[in-house]
Order: C-alpha cells, then structure tokens, then sequence
C-alpha cells in the first residue's frame, strides 16, 4: 500500500501544482468571456439553448427559463449556445428568440460582451491588486543607468560601460528600466541605435540584442540592484549555512555583488569550492562561508536571489486609475507586438500557447495569490483583444461582417458567410498549430 501512495504521490503533486491552476486560470477567463454573452443575450430577449460550465460530455444538469445549464467533463472554461445564430436563406420564419431575428446593433452587443467581459475582470482583477498592495523589483522605476555589462557581449562590444545612463534605445526616448527592458525584449537578433549620457556627454553607439531560444532579445546590461535573498530550498547549502529570506547579499570573497547576473555568475563558477559570503541583516553584517553543490558542472547553493523591492499600493481611485494605465500599456504592447510579428522583427516562437500557460500557472500559483491573481489578468487582457481581432470564427469576425452589412445595408449570403468562416477557421488552426508546435518544443526540446 505504501508503495502506491509514494507512486501516486508525484501525479497529485503534479495536478495540484500545475493542471489545478491552469484549469482554474483558463475557467474563470473562458467562462467571464462566455457570460458576457449570456447576459446581454438574455437581456435582449434572445433564447439561449445551453449554458456550459466545461466542454465536452454532459455531466449533470437542469434547465430553467428555456436555457440547459450543464457541467461537462473538460473543466477549461465554457461556452453558451444561441438559438437561431444563422438564417438559412429561403427557410421558415425565424421565432422571436433568434439571433438572427434582432437587429444588427443587438448582434454586435452580443458578440463584443464577452470581450468586454474580459476587459472589465482584467481592470476590476488589476484594481483589487493594486488596492491590496503588489511587490515589483525597484530599479524597474529606475533610470536605466548601467551597473554590469557581461563580459564578451555585444554590449561590451559597442562600448557600453557601467555608470552608462541609456537615454534612447532604437530612436525614442527610455526613462526607466523597464521601458528599456521591454525594447530590448522585443527586438532580438535585431541592431539598434542606443543613445548614452557618459560624464555630461551623449554617445551614440549600435547595440545587437542576442535572442535566446525562445526567440526574445536578451539583456547584455544590467542594473546595479542589489541583491536580495528571495527563497531558500530546504536541506541545501544557503539553508544550512542560516541565510534567511529577507537577507542581502553585499559580497562574495569580498567582491561587492551589485546584480543577480553577477551572484549567479559567481556561484556557478565556483561547485565545491568554499565561498565567503558577506550578509546584511536588520542594519548588521556578518559573513558566512558556504560550499556550492557540484550540479553538472556548476555551483549551487538552492536560494533564489532577487533584488531589493518596493510595494505598490493606492486607495480605491488611485488603484483603478492604475489599473488603466496599466492594462492600456499591456494592449498597446499587444498590438506592438503583433506589428513586430508582420514586419518579421518578431517569430511565433516568441509567442506562448497552453503549455507554457500550463507552466506559467503553476509558476504563479506557488508564488502567492497576488501573481496568481495578476496572471489571470493579464490573460483575460489578453483573450479580450485577441477575441476582437476581424478574423472568423473569433467575435472580432462576427462584429466585422454586422459593420460590413450594416454599411451595405443589406445581409450577406449565407454561401460567402460560410466560405469566409471556413478561411477563417484554416488560418486560426494554422496559426495556433503553429504556436503550439514552438510551444513544445521549447518547453521539451532544449
């Protein structure tokens, strides 16, 4: 009996970790979005058929108010089914409670709810954040002044030192580290034009951004930060040692440790070897020597450093405003990002389908409520936008041809509707077959 428990103890750890969050994530996002539809529908006097929590087989039910409201096997979400949603052309008269009995502005709320939906939980999911307080690194609101710069990279290269204040990156102007962070992420294997201010002096240099394989530019310059001790693995060598969450690593063999690159870089290159660590803590230092594990060749001691943080958190209407700031700098990178993908600066495989979902919710699920809860956000933000896109079978589709018929005046057929559903269909299957093959291989194939 011991032995099939300690057998499938690693599957439950597995659904509990990864697929209940990921089920969790993907359910609220789908089934917001579906009541969208059902509300406005319902309220509009349209008939709707089903209301499903889940895909799939029917698991239970009842029907009330002429709708059948089920649970189905597949808990990813949801979906409403309307009665009446096309006219066969020559065909019996349509009921009351058809779609396609109401007019065009009536279709057009149906179909734009749901992403309204997702755009109000995104904004309403941000606020709350917001309101309880979420922790970020502090230099991402820092000028972009160089601490490090990795040795034999391309921004050693082209002259960057440390100190280096970046003013603009690619022609426009940076103010923070994260303004400069996310222009070198989405331009990898690209050649910019960086501007610098060095002792009063602005120097204008050309920087290559590396991509790594997941095709996203990659930082050869980092901040000066600190670095914090975020976590510690139980029975490894940080642990043994007393370091504690909270900690701040000031040096290693008396070498100041200025940025997470350098105390990982230290670390690494040094399995088995004694390291002197000098720790602050509560406004003292003191030091420690601690013995990195030999893992394949590198160091590791099992803590997950981090720098220093700040928490931001608002009253109700300061946090709703930065909630829209928020969510409208994430949809303007959205579209920055599918212009980069047309103008080829940007490959699918920078894009993540469900299997990096499925690890980034087990990801944010152990982290804490708070990232949890910003993940869902952030892809209900983005299943909002998405769905409004003017490409069939999405909404957007929908909403596309209700303007096309209401400018011409006039139905289309029933035939064009059809063969533009089927194009539309081809290319989203394509498109996402394609996401989910890069998806695989760099979650499985190193």
């Amino acid at each position: 009996m011991s032995s099939i428990l300690a057998g499938a103890l690693p599957w439950v750890s597995w659904i509990w970790e990864f697929a209940l969050p990921f089920g969790v994530v993907l359910g609220v996002v789908v089934l917001f979005h579906e009541y969208g539809h059902f509300v406005i529908a319902k309220f509009l006097g349209i008939t709707v058929e089903i209301f499903s929590i889940g895909f799939g087989p029917r698991i239970a039910g009842f029907t009330r108010g002429g709708t059948e409201y089920r649970i189905a096997w597949v808990p990813l979400g949801g979906y409403v089914k309307l009665k009446g949603e096309t006219q066969e052309e020559g065909g019996a008269p349509l009921d009351p409670g058809d779609l396609m009995a109401h007019p065009r502005w009536q279709r057009f709320l149906v179909f734009v709810m749901g992403a309204v939906f997702n755009l109000v939980t995104a904004l309403g999911l941000t606020a709350a954040i917001f309101m309880t307080g979420v922790q970020e690194s502090a230099y991402l609101y820092e000028k972009p002044v160089v601490g490090e710069v990795d040795a034999d990279s391309p921004a050693r290269e082209a002259g960057i030192l440390p100190g280096d204040l970046v003013t603009r990156f690619d022609g426009q102007p940076v103010a923070t580290w994260k303004d400069l962070q996310i222009r070198i992420l989405m331009s990898p294997n690209q050649t910019r034009d960086v501007v610098l201010q060095r002792d009063g002096k602005e120097i204008t240099t050309r920087l290559l951004i590396q991509a790594n394989r997941r095709d996203i530019g990659l930082l050869s310059i980092t901040p000066a930060t600190g670095v914090i001790v975020g976590g510690l693995q139980p029975d490894h060598p940080a642990e043994k040692a007393g370091l504690k969450k909270g900690d701040q690593v000031l040096a290693i063999d008396g070498d100041p440790m200025t940025s997470l690159n350098k105390v990982f870089q230290t670390i690494q290159a040094s399995p088995d070897k004694p390291l002197k660590f000098t720790i602050g803590r509560g406004g003292e230092s003191f030091e420690v020597t601690i013995v990195p594990l030999n893992e394949d060749g590198r160091g590791r001691i099992g803590f997950i450093p981090t720098p220093p943080t700040i928490t931001r958190s608002y009253p109700f209407f300061e946090a709703l405003k930065q909630s829209v700031n928020s969510n409208v700098e994430s949809t303007l990178l959205v579209f920055a990002t599918f212009r980069k993908l047309l103008t080829r600066e940007l490959s699918l495989r920078a894009f993540s389908g469900p299997v990096d979902l499925y690890r980034f919710s087990g990801e944010a699920a152990q982290e804490g409520l708070i990232p949890f809860l910003q993940l869902i956000a952030f892809v209900s933000l983005q299943l909002g936008i998405i769905n409004l896109f003017p490409i069939p079978p999405l909404d957007g589709g929908h909403l596309f041809t209700i303007v096309i018929e209401g400018i011409i005046r006039r139905e289309l057929s029933l035939r064009l509707k059809e063969r533009v559903m089927q194009a539309g269909l081809i290319m989203l299957l394509l498109f996402m077959g394609t996401i989910i093959y890069f998806d695989i291989s760099k979650n499985f194939f190193r």
